[in-house]
């Protein structure tokens, strides 16, 4: 999908990039996002562009820009309104109208992104074919997910949303990284037990321009069956190279333990030379030393 070009900035993502979308979802406040060019798969030589070689990836005027929250915090700080070049509200909305409620909002955008979207990627990659199907990581990893919604649920037992009175940055990113897990594994009986996120998730995800990027949340009924995995090309040529590396540190390896042998047979067979060598020499100083005193015992 590529947008209309509004800016001279570009920004790369990924199709079935929980976070990518987040940040289209974001780009949708300001009156002039950038260009954006969502992938179906990596491709090596945008990939190159990015200096941590990781999508989402911003083209800048003058540089490359990766990491969620740097993208979206370069993008609303520098947003303008071009007809009066006033800073727009969506700075507000999104990053807080003073310091202690930006700090608030970087504080549950880290939770989010260090304690929640590790357990969502290892759920949605299991049950997408992205990942090997492990039942007990599955299970675990749902549990965990539970857990780490427990803290947001009991933060929003007295707050209408996680910051602030009304939408910021962390509730758009909690529901963007939920979204597919909402849809795919949590069921009636798990969201029983997070009314407060259940609540949020809902008001977020039936806003239009949450929509228009993720589309229509409908309950999950039952747990859906995971896919059959499937390697990556860039996971099998990866698998590939790992293999020829094994067998060329095998190759080595026995290389090097059949010259150890060979010189341990050849040093073995040198010393069992010397020996001989030894031993005749031994025998002909007492074959010497016998005349000698035989010839003294005559005398």
């Amino acid at each position: 999908m590529v947008t209309n070009e509004t800016t001279n900035e570009i920004l790369f993502t990924l199709e079935d990039c929980a976070l990518c979308k987040f940040i289209e979802l974001v780009t949708g406040f300001l009156p002039l996002p950038p260009k954006i060019i969502s992938l179906k798969k990596p491709v090596k030589e945008i990939l190159n562009l990015s200096p941590t070689k990781t999508f989402p990836i911003l083209k800048s005027t003058d540089d490359y820009i990766t990491g969620v929250l740097p993208i979206i915090k370069y993008l609303i700080k520098t947003s303008k309104d071009e007809s009066d070049g006033v800073v727009l509200d969506s700075r507000e909305i999104l990053l807080g109208k003073n310091i202690k409620e930006e700090s608030q909002i970087d504080t549950w955008t880290n939770y989010i992104l260090i304690s929640i979207c590790p357990i969502t990627t290892e759920i949605i990659g299991q049950l997408r074919g992205k990942k090997k199907y492990d039942k007990n990581i599955l299970d675990m990893a749902i549990n965990d997910l539970l857990s780490a919604l427990n803290v947001v649920n009991n933060k929003l037992n007295l707050n209408t949303f996680l910051t602030s009175n009304k939408i910021q940055l962390a509730d758009l990113m909690l529901v963007s990284v939920l979204f597919d897990c909402f849809n795919d594994v949590l069921t009636q009986d798990k969201l029983d037990k997070i009314p407060n996120v259940t609540r949020v998730f809902k008001f977020v995800s039936h806003m239009k321009k949450f929509v228009e990027i993720f589309g229509k949340y409908e309950l999950c009924k039952e747990q859906k069956a995971p896919l059959p995995f499937v390697e990556s090309k860039e996971e099998e040529e990866h698998t590939e190279e790992k293999k020829e590396k094994n067998k060329d540190k095998k190759n080595k390896k026995e290389k090097e333990n059949k010259e150890g042998k060979q010189q341990q047979h050849e040093g073995d067979k040198k010393d069992k030379k010397e020996k001989k060598k030894k031993e005749k020499k031994n025998k002909e100083e007492n074959k010497e030393n016998k005349e000698n005193k035989g010839k003294e015992e005559k005398k």
